[in-house]
């Protein structure tokens, strides 16, 4: 098997892995949102802009949600349409915590915007 067949068949491998979302939840249960490994492709489309330029870590954590959030069924959670919503009016310490873990910045510890936002700059 050439090297990369090996590595596609790694990454069709992958299960997709979830984080519960008790602030988003209905009828005292969590959303669970699923996400799954992403391409080289869908992590340009997370962190740059339509020109090209690098986009910020709050941005980034937006699109990660917008764009890799799925039901249990698949079924994106969020269309594009949702982008501006999710930037103006959702809690932006729940957007950071979310994109963060899809992005894979954290394993599911609670992280503060201002943290993502420094780790951005600095990294």
């Amino acid at each position: 098997m050439s090297a990369l067949a090996q590595a596609k068949a790694h990454f069709t491998g992958h299960t997709r892995q979830s984080v519960d979302v008790p602030e988003w939840g209905a009828e005292g249960k969590p959303l669970r949102v699923f996400y799954g490994a992403m391409t080289v492709a869908q992590r340009r489309k997370v962190w740059r802009d339509e020109e090209g330029k690098v986009v910020d870590g709050n941005t980034a954590c937006v699109r990660a949600i917008l764009f890799q959030a799925f039901d249990k069924d698949g079924k994106r959670l969020f269309d594009d349409m949702d982008e501006h919503a999710l930037t103006h009016e959702v809690d932006s310490e729940v957007v950071s915590r979310v994109g963060a873990v899809i992005l894979g910045f954290v394993k599911g510890e609670p992280v503060k915007a201002d943290k993502q936002v420094d780790d951005a700059k600095n990294g």
